[in-house]
């Protein structure tokens, strides 16, 4: 049985979208679960733990930054160095400032993307058991970077300009990085099933967009399918599953109004009509029985 804090539904810094409203990140472009950004911190930023719902590419300009994945697998980048993550990668990161302060580019590339740059390629493949892989920055991309310096553009939502600067740096990154493109086959491949997805997910502060992106599928075909295969949206499932570990939690003696706080309802009577949707009886009439 799980403890009292182990039942809590985890928060996630959910990536790109937790990025766009922060302080340290200034948004070069954007759209949904596309970008490219830049960070840059004063101070260390330690055990931040994230999801990737988006590919992802961080180029380290100065600091250090040490992800650490689920399996326990350690990656370091720093001055001059570059890193890809796959979708669906969940981390612990580290970024360390060093002597001057942490300046990081990030970009993100959906599986839209993703699929339409390997349908415009041609390369032999070469096996890799990685999916996270230490890009060698060639001059090339060291000049892509150094232009994206000073820019700022008018339209940070200008959807067609972004995708064209992101197919620049994954065409740059494939000339010399073989292995890249095909760890981004492995990945489109990858067809994992909606509940191998919704279990593996639930208890992560996640929305239905996310595991739609998570999953390789628009919103609309994931909620189509989704309901198909479960009779119930994404929304109910969600709701019925929380509900679970709310039981759990009151059965180890948590309280009501601490379960309405711990999935984050903002007034206990809201939380019980859910849990009354799902069971048919309240809290507290659970309780008792």
């Amino acid at each position: 049985m799980l403890d009292k804090e182990d039942t809590i539904k985890t928060t996630f810094y959910t990536l790109p979208q937790a990025m766009y409203n922060l302080d340290a990140i200034k948004i070069i472009l954007a759209e949904q679960n596309n970008s490219i950004l830049f960070k840059t911190l004063k101070t260390d930023m330690l055990n931040m733990e994230k999801i990737i719902v988006s590919h992802s590419i961080v180029y380290v300009e100065s600091g250090c930054v040490e992800v650490q994945t689920y399996d326990y697998k350690k990656f370091t980048i720093a001055d001059g160095e570059m890193l890809f993550m796959p979708r669906d990668s969940y981390l612990i990161s580290d970024y360390i400032k060093k002597e001057e302060d942490m300046r990081v580019y990030i970009f993100f590339f959906d599986f839209n993307i993703s699929s339409e740059f390997l349908s415009c390629i041609n390369s032999k493949v070469v096996q890799t058991d990685e999916i996270i892989l230490k890009i060698d920055v060639t001059k090339n991309i060291s000049q892509y970077i150094a232009a994206l310096r000073d820019v700022d553009y008018n339209n940070k939502t200008n959807s067609h300009l972004l995708k064209s600067k992101l197919f620049e740096l994954l065409h740059l990154v494939s000339e010399s990085n073989k292995e890249f493109v095909n760890a981004l086959r492995l990945q489109e491949s990858a067809k994992t099933d909606i509940e191998t997805y919704m279990l593996k997910h639930y208890d992560k502060d996640l929305s239905v967009n996310d595991w739609a992106t998570l999953s390789g599928q628009s919103l609309s075909t994931f909620n189509r399918k989704f309901k198909k295969a479960y009779s119930l949206s994404p929304k109910k499932w969600m709701l019925k599953q929380n509900m679970k570990l709310a039981k759990e939690a009151l059965s180890k003696g948590v309280s009501v109004s601490e379960c309405a706080s711990m999935f984050s309802y903002q007034n206990t009577s809201n939380f019980i009509k859910a849990y009354k949707e799902v069971y048919n009886i309240t809290p507290k009439q659970d309780t008792l029985t």
